[in-house]
C-alpha cells in the first residue's frame, strides 16, 4: 500500500500541523519512508533537515528512509555532477536515488531500490468472524487479501482469509479471529 502525505513546509503553523495530523499519522504505518526533495530548490537541504524533525517527532525516525531527489533534470551539469559526488555511493544501495519525474530518468532505479528496501510482509491464514456493520473493513479485506471461503450467519460473516501481516495488524483482525486461529503473528 501507497500513501502520499502532505508536503512538509518551514515553520508550519501548529493550526495547520494539528489539521495535518491525521495525515502525517500515516507515516507510522509506513514499512518504508520515500523522503522526495526538489534538489532544484536552493534551500532543499534545510527543507530537509525540517522533514526529518517532523518524522523524529512522530516517532518514525528509526524507520527505513528512502532519500528521493527529484527535478534533476533541472540541475546544471555542473551542479549534477556536484550532488551525484556527494549522495551517491558507488556501488552501494544506500544513497540517495536522482530521479526526474518529468522526464522519468530515474524511475527504474527508484523502483529497485523500493523492491530492495521493502520488508517482505508475509501472509497469515485467519478465520475470522466479522460483524456485517465493519463493511470497510469486509471491502479491504477483500482487496488487499485473498478470502478463500465466506459465508454469512446472522449479523456476521464467516471468513477465511489470508492477508498481508501488516494489513492484519492495520485492521486490528486479532479482535474478529475465531478461537484456534493463530494470533501470533497478529501482535
Amino acid at each position: 500500500m501507497i500513501s502520499d502525505t502532505v508536503g512538509f513546509i518551514r515553520d508550519l503553523p501548529k493550526s495547520l500541523l494539528t489539521a495535518f495530523r491525521a495525515t502525517l499519522e500515516e507515516v507510522q504505518e509506513s514499512a518504508l519512508i520515500l523522503h522526495v526533495s526538489d534538489v532544484s530548490n536552493p534551500h532543499h537541504n534545510e527543507l530537509d533537515e525540517e522533514v526529518d524533525k517532523i518524522l523524529e517527532e512522530l516517532g518514525v525516525g528509526d524507520r527505513p528512509i528512502l532519500r528521493v531527489l527529484n527535478k534533476v533534470d533541472r540541475l546544471t551539469p555542473q551542479e549534477r555532477k556536484d550532488l551525484e559526488r556527494s549522495v551517491i555511493r558507488k556501488n552501494s544501495d544506500d544513497g540517495a536515488v536522482l530521479v526526474s519525474a518529468a522526464t522519468g530518468e530515474g524511475m527504474d532505479e527508484l523502483l529497485r531500490r523500493i523492491d530492495l528496501a521493502l520488508p517482505t510482509d508475509p501472509m497469515v491464514a485467519l478465520s475470522l468472524r466479522l460483524p456485517l456493520s465493519q463493511g470497510r473493513t469486509l471491502a479491504l479485506i477483500h482487496a488487499l487479501g485473498k478470502v478463500l471461503r465466506s459465508e454469512v450467519e446472522e449479523e456476521h460473516m464467516l471468513l477465511d482469509v489470508e492477508v498481508p501481516v501488516s494489513i492484519a495488524r492495520r485492521l486490528r483482525l486479532r479482535d474478529y479471529a475465531v478461537e484456534g486461529t493463530s494470533s501470533l503473528a497478529l501482535t
